[in-house]
């Protein structure tokens, strides 16, 4: 879809939303309106109150996902390529899968207590799974042609694993990445929901109990439009991977 079109159905949602609470055509008093919620925004911002509480759901993210991707994506190539280590392993990996983050969060708070440790260890463990699951399922979809091509050139395991698996992995992997961050975006805030001192989780969860509908509404837009933009920079990684693979 071209972006005019994208923009312009944004614009139209925008203005509707905001000439319906003008006339009251909405009650303001259970939602807000656009340039409302704009407000709140700005003077979060000014107090400074915004930026210290994102600051902090920024580092958490960013520390439990990169330490996601260095785990994951290893554990899940040797997954992929290890039978005995894919059999021990992914009975475990299927349990955590399915398991909902409010049910891990208590368990970890328990663990590692109230403060931010436990939220990178939520985003971690959301975004580990995804990462490993993807991760073994790339090396696993490799063309086994590809392998044995390599062998018949004498090809050691290592030259194999870097110059054949790896590659080839690579789109299913970088896919990973995109749906893990998004599952450590989730967790994040999940997380500082129901067990924060700071972040914009809390932030999140304080606006709601005092009702107070346009910060609370900016916030919630934030954190989806971090959400998009961290999508949107790794599926374009995504495309970039794939195309080269099919050249």
């Amino acid at each position: 879809m071209p972006a005019r079109w994208i923009t312009g159905s944004v614009v139209v949602v925008l203005a509707v939303w905001q000439a319906a609470g003008m006339l009251a055509v909405i009650d303001t008093s259970y939602t807000s309106t656009p340039l409302a919620i704009v407000e709140a925004g700005v003077e979060m911002a000014g107090s400074g109150e915004l930026w210290s509480n994102a600051q902090i759901t920024l580092i958490e993210f960013i520390v439990g996902f990169v330490l996601a991707v260095v785990v994951g994506v290893p554990l899940g190539m040797l997954m992929g390529w290890r039978l005995r280590l894919r059999q021990t392993l992914e009975p475990a990996l299927v349990a955590l899968y399915v398991t909902p983050s409010l049910a891990l969060l208590p368990l970890i708070v328990l663990a590692l207590g109230i403060g931010p440790v436990s939220k990178i260890a939520m985003v971690f463990v959301e975004a580990v799974i995804t990462i490993v699951v993807n991760s073994m399922a790339g090396i696993r979809e490799t063309d086994p042609r590809l392998v044995r091509a390599a062998r018949s050139f004498c090809a050691g395991d290592r030259d194999v694993f870097v110059k054949v698996l790896f590659p080839s992995a690579l789109p299913t992997i970088v896919a990973g990445l995109r749906l893990g961050a998004g599952r450590g975006v989730i967790a994040v805030i999940v997380a500082e929901l129901y067990g924060g001192t700071q972040g914009l989780g809390l932030q999140i969860s304080s606006y709601g109990q005092s009702f107070v509908i346009a910060p609370l509404l900016f916030l919630t837009l934030l954190v989806a439009v971090f959400g998009y933009a961290v999508s949107s920079v790794l599926r374009a990684t995504e495309r970039r991977v794939s195309s080269w693979k099919a050249a």
